[in-house]
């Protein structure tokens, strides 16, 4: 829950600049900067408005909901999926009898008692799997040495493909002598309070479509009252080749991988077409039969025009830059041919060394151009699910390895990254080609953790000295135009990917590219997504 607002911050932060960058260009161009008067400029600035003030809108919303979390009655927390406590609500605070400051980024499992550590280990390995789950009782410890009993609901917050990113965790103490029993149906109902009070639209579904549960966002956004709702079947009105596309993805859920995210159109009881987003999840029984759908979705018309405005902008913006990069090369071009008929005009050593400087002037130009022509293609498509030994074999293409052995350990790993991903690995098998050294052997591996997946890659080569790896990733450094590195952290920080040198001078180069919960999956048979 914690990054999101800064995250649309930095977001809005970059817009606006752009905007005060563009407008003021508008307003300085001369009669003779005739690309800056272009009129699809203003169609440019009137998409960047229209992004910006999407992006406040989903900022508000976010901070509204977040404090509906925090002064919640039920205690709370937001946890990583190996349960590493990233948020609390007061009521939480209280519960577990610690500050907020010694709550959060503790893990969950140290305030459990020993004998409730199975069933909390369990519960956290059946969510990964994608598992439904029963309410279940713990044992607190308390910071004075006793226990307390709770009652605990738990609910997935699943990212693209359904990939596990957070959990949500709901406790109910239970007071001596009350029953197990009692306790977990007033759990229940606190679960049912705060996906209740949820922005996003949640409903509960049996598979003839008979509705078990809707929250009042779910209710309001359709408008049919929730008494009128809950216990008769209900089909949403979708558009027809987006209702194929939804039957089939829930036709495709299985017990290994029972979660599936799409986006499809509903047709109003208005009238009107609205885009939305969902997470289906299917429940099923011992043999394998579905018992439950569990649907959670939000509205994405606007930020689908945003996103689709804002692409529009790239394209219009990119056009620019190309024409502008060609004209600039054209007038490279001819200046380079002027300094070579000056430079046949005279044998004064002096001038010869102007001529000299000048031609290294030029080049430095021409390599600023090429590299806008690059990085202009980063983050104009959206980011897709790639396996990783695709990627590797793209990067591969072109590239001759010659006697140097290319090993690739692949296994069912895919990642969600910016089409342009196998650039980054392409940069740097070319590096290590080049400048590398004596390098015999390129390895690339995945490297999975309790908390993370890492990609490594490896070499055998002379390794990057200790006092170069700081300024590794800047623009500009490094041997000719130095923009590999640079535009290889530009690409992967599009969906959070982090890119660090760890080897030793010497021993060969060492990257670990660092890969957040929600943009990885394992695809193998029984594998968690």
């Amino acid at each position: 829950m914690q990054p999101l607002a800064p995250a649309l911050e930095e977001i809005l932060e970059h817009l606006e600049d752009l905007d005060r960058r563009l407008r003021l260009r508008r307003v300085d161009a001369g009669a003779e900067d005739v690309l800056l008067q272009r009129s699809d400029l203003a169609e440019i600035y009137v998409h960047i408005d229209a992004l910006i003030s999407s992006i406040r809108s989903i900022d508000t919303e976010f901070r509204r909901y977040r404090d509906r979390f925090l002064h919640h009655p039920a205690a709370c927390l937001c946890t990583s999926p190996d349960g590493i406590v990233l948020e609390e609500n007061t009521a939480a605070a209280r519960l577990f009898d610690l500050p907020p400051d010694r709550l959060r980024g503790s893990s969950l499992d140290v305030h459990l008692h020993p004998e409730s550590l199975p069933v909390f280990r369990s519960m956290v390995a059946a969510l990964a799997r994608g598992e439904d789950l029963r309410r279940q009782e713990f044992l607190l410890r308390r910071t004075d040495g006793g226990a307390a009993r709770v009652a605990a609901a738990v609910s997935a917050l699943r990212g693209p493909g359904g990939a596990l990113i957070e959990l949500i965790w709901v406790f109910q103490e239970i007071p001596a002598g009350r029953e197990v029993g009692e306790a977990l149906r007033r759990s229940e109902d606190e679960y049912r309070a705060i996906a209740g009070g949820q922005a996003e639209l949640i409903y509960r579904w049996l598979p003839d479509g008979t509705v078990t549960f809707a929250n009042e966002a779910y209710c309001r956004y359709i408008g049919i009252p929730c008494r009128d709702l809950v216990g008769r079947r209900h089909a949403p009105g979708l558009v027809a080749k987006d209702g194929a596309r939804a039957r089939q993805s829930l036709a495709s859920l299985t017990p290994d991988h029972p979660v599936s995210v799409t986006e499809r159109r509903v047709v109003m009881p208005e009238g009107g077409v609205r885009w939305q987003q969902w997470t289906d999840t299917a429940f099923f029984d011992d043999e394998g039969s579905v018992v439950e759908y569990q649907s959670v979705g939000r509205d994405i018309t606007d930020a689908r025009a945003a996103r689709e405005a804002l692409l529009l902008a790239n394209r219009k913006l990119n056009l620019l830059s190309e024409v502008t990069r060609h004209d600039i090369l054209n007038l490279l071009s001819v200046l380079m041919g002027y300094l070579d008929l000056s430079r046949a005009q005279t044998d004064d050593p002096e001038l010869q060394e102007y001529f000299k400087k000048e031609e290294e002037a030029i080049q430095g130009i021409q390599r600023c151009m090429a590299f806008t022509g690059e990085y202009q293609d980063v983050g104009v498509a959206s980011p897709v699910w790639q396996p990783l030994s695709r990627i590797i074999h793209e990067a591969m293409a072109g590239l001759d390895p010659g006697d140097i052995a290319v090993e690739m350990e692949a296994d069912d790993l895919e990642v969600y990254a910016d089409p342009l991903i196998a650039r980054v690995f392409a940069n740097l098998i070319d590096n290590s080609l080049r400048h590398g050294g004596n390098v015999s052997r390129i390895r690339i591996y995945p490297e999975v953790s309790d908390r993370e997946i890492k990609i490594i890659y490896e070499d055998d080569g002379i390794g990057i000295p200790h006092a170069e790896k700081e300024r590794l990733f800047e623009r500009g450094f490094g041997r000719k135009t130095g923009f590999g590195l640079f535009l290889a952290r530009e690409i992967l920080s599009i969906t959070d990917i982090s890119i660090r040198e760890t080897g030793e001078p010497g021993s060969g180069v060492r990257f670990e590219i660092n890969i957040p919960p929600g943009f990885y999956r394992f695809t193998g048979p029984g594998r968690a997504r």
